[in-house]
């Protein structure tokens, strides 16, 4: 796809970077688009996730490229991302509805902040999609971003599914197995997995037998 850029993607919301604003880096033949989103963060390559709600093609012909646009959706904003030629076909293989994670980098024209590809994946997974929404939330937080209301909501279920989950084990003496949390929170088994992930991470517990967790 587009040119290689050493710069790390950075997991953003979409309503950040629909309120941030894009502009070239210096004015010499070496610099980049850069965005600077709402919450004050220099961008030059951007991931998202999202679903995709609408989508475009154009076929090529004797005086104009391919292109193709597909408009994402997290729950926060709706941005789109625009493709020519090769990118154009790969938009186009994609369906309406389908959940996405994008990375690409910040783009304007006519007022309007989108996304130029450089990959395009199908999240067929739903622990994928979890693990990213909870990485997400968590990115957040630990820059004390501003956020919107949304995702305040759901940053607070998932504390509260963890506390719940880490009270389990906490009083358990011989740990708990995954399926035990499961009948006993009646929380979906990605989201339980999401939390054990996130618990294990931290040093607060360890899995002494495969599927079973105890505290530290």
């Amino acid at each position: 796809m587009s040119q290689f850029v050493p710069t790390p993607p950075i997991l953003l919301y979409i309503v950040d970077i629909i309120n941030g604003r894009v502009a070239k880096d210096g004015e010499d033949k070496f610099s980049r688009w850069m965005l600077t989103t709402a919450n004050g963060e220099m961008v030059y390559k951007i991931r998202i996730t999202g679903t995709i709600v609408n989508k475009y093609f154009s076929p090529a012909s004797e005086d104009k490229k391919a292109f193709a646009s597909i408009s994402i959706d997290d729950g926060t904003e709706v941005i789109r991302v625009k493709g020519w030629e090769d990118d154009a076909m790969i938009l186009n293989a994609l369906e309406e509805s389908q959940d996405s994670e994008i990375i690409g980098k910040p783009r304007i024209s006519e007022e309007e902040i989108y996304l130029f590809p450089e990959s395009v994946q199908k999240i067929e997974d739903y622990n994928k999609e979890l693990y990213l929404r909870t990485k997400k939330i968590k990115r957040y937080a630990k820059k004390n971003f501003v956020i919107s209301s949304e995702q305040v909501i759901e940053a607070t279920e998932f504390q509260k599914e963890k506390e719940l989950i880490w009270g389990l084990i906490l009083n358990s003496e011989d740990g708990i197995d995954l399926e035990e949390l499961i009948d006993q929170t009646k929380l979906a088994k990605a989201t339980i997995v999401s939390v054990i992930h996130d618990l294990l991470n931290n040093g607060d517990i360890y899995e002494p037998s495969a599927l079973k967790y105890k505290k530290i």
